[in-house]
């Protein structure tokens, strides 16, 4: 298997080269030996610097099963359990429009991400890496999210919610954060020398992965390390830095969790994670991680079926990806210090899985990889300008922009406003979330008393890290009263409008 891998390497580096990410580390275990430890790149242009399997990498989302062992063992000491109501534990969490509904919202609910609230991203997470929300507002930022389903009827990601699990991780614990309690608890028990939550590691490890932002021309452009960690809002989702290594010695933790000769909790890494039972809908698995069902493209589609477990995880200027397979003791970690024309660390990671599973018909990932490459540059244009131009209507005069300069603030949520001003002698009005002069985005006249900030080009949406998931985003609607004057606004977020009232 070791020369099976070893072959696919030119493959693989013919892939990265698509997408243009600087470094990449790829592990691999196969019926429980580790059979691949590669590396490739540079994790830092300004030293050059080659990656190893030390190299300190942003793993994002990653981090989630981390919070859900934590969560865990909490539950076999008998702490709490999946199933008891997050009020219980943190009473003042008490939803501000569905009160009774969501007061039997669970820890269960929140690890599966079936409750239906909307995680307000584009808010918390800011450019360049930036979180604008304190961690201390977590269970406010919580309490007032808006419901886009209901409680349990769909599947609905939800980075916020990871954050109130590191709430319930500290008060249930007593350790004075949640990073303490997995350094304590889950990193020095397996080994994981060289995982922490800590941001400001960053700044002084000589072996770090340094992120990048790749532009439409392939040119790396560095985007400041993000600030999700133990110390901020939705650090409980993403704030977790790790090494290849340290991942390798999590997956096989996590491998041993499904071995039916072991107790129902693995006593030799001191119970970091309970058995991932899939429940009939396949988005609801606990642990956050989510059978895999690949759409571009489909693994084996002549082998018989295998059950994958994988998670992504993606932040500015860092990508990666880990896939567990129990039937062959099988898992794959790829991780990158890169947001790339695509994301070469999926393609390889599945590209292994095929391999050492033999899964018939082989895909060409390198074509897989040129596609998506493709779809990428053009997602700026197709996505966001080209929807917002068709659906901008006849231009109506511009109004006054002097009716529109003032502070904004969230219905429901006081610690978040929307600052808008108009730049001295240059006819410019702008905005910024919660007064941040760093944050602060052109508002360009759409329609009406419609604004949008999309900027001018991918490259500068590329640079500041700024994506969204729908083209309305982008609009900021004015909202007048009867008298014609400014009162608030309304911002299209996922699909659910959010509302700011004038002060």
């Amino acid at each position: 298997m070791e020369q099976a891998l070893h072959n696919r390497i030119p493959r693989w580096e013919a892939i990265r080269n698509i997408t243009g990410q600087p470094g990449i580390s790829v592990g691999v275990i196969h019926q429980g030996r580790e059979v691949l430890n590669y590396h490739a790149g540079v994790i830092d242009f300004d030293t050059n610097k080659k990656p190893n399997g030390d190299t300190l990498y942003c793993i994002a989302s990653l981090s989630k099963a981390l919070m859900a062992a934590s969560i865990d063992m909490l539950v076999r000491e008998g702490e709490t359990s999946w199933d008891t109501p997050v009020h219980s534990i943190i009473p003042e969490f008490r939803h501000t429009h569905k009160t009774a509904e969501l007061k039997g919202m669970t820890l269960r609910d929140i690890c599966s991400h079936r409750t239906g609230l909307l995680s307000l991203d584009e808010i918390t997470q800011g450019l360049d890496g930036r979180i604008l929300i304190d961690k201390k507002e977590v269970v406010k930022v919580c309490n007032a999210m808006p419901v886009k389903h209901e409680l349990r009827s769909s599947f609905l990601y939800n980075n916020g919610l990871f954050e109130l699990a590191g709430h319930v991780v500290e008060r249930l614990s007593g350790y004075s954060t949640w990073g303490v309690f997995q350094h304590e608890r889950i990193y020095e028990p397996l080994g994981m020398n060289r995982t922490r939550a800590f941001r400001d590691d960053d700044e002084i490890d000589d072996n770090f992965a340094q992120p990048y932002m790749i532009l439409t021309d392939g040119t790396p452009s560095y985007i400041p390390s993000t600030e999700l960690s133990v110390d901020s809002m939705n650090g409980g989702s993403g704030g977790v830095r790790s090494s290849l290594n340290d991942l390798l010695k999590w997956s096989r933790c996590l491998l041993a969790s499904f071995d039916k000769a072991l107790p129902e909790m693995v006593a030799s890494s001191g119970g970091l994670l309970h058995r991932l039972v899939p429940s009939s809908n396949s988005c609801q698995i606990g642990a956050n991680f989510a059978k895999s069902n690949p759409h571009f493209p489909v693994l084996g589609a002549a082998s018989p079926s295998l059950l994958v477990y994988g998670h992504q995880g993606d932040v500015p200027g860092n990508t990666c990806n880990i896939y567990i397979i129990p039937e062959t003791n099988s898992a794959v970690v790829v991780l990158a210090n890169g947001t790339g024309h695509s994301d070469a660390t999926d393609w390889i990671a599945q590209d292994i899985i095929q391999t050492i599973s033999e899964l018939k018909p082989e895909v060409d990932f390198l074509s897989v990889a040129k596609e998506a490459s493709r779809l990428y540059l053009s997602h700026y244009t197709r996505d966001f300008r080209d929807p917002l131009e068709r659906n901008r209507g006849a231009k109506s005069p511009l109004p006054p922009l002097g009716d529109f300069v003032g502070t904004y603030v969230m219905e429901d949520l006081d610690v978040v406003f929307i600052c808008v001003s108009l730049v001295p002698n240059s006819g410019i009005m702008r905005m910024r979330i919660n007064g941040h002069d760093d944050q602060a985005m052109v508002l360009n006249y759409y329609n009406d008393d419609v604004f949008s900030y999309l900027p001018d080009s991918y490259d500068e949406c590329l640079k500041r890290g700024l994506d969204r998931t729908h083209w309305s985003a982008f609009l900021i609607h004015f909202l007048r009263d009867e008298q014609g004057r400014v009162k608030g606004c309304r911002w299209e977020l996922d699909g659910v409008d959010t509302l700011f009232t004038r002060k």
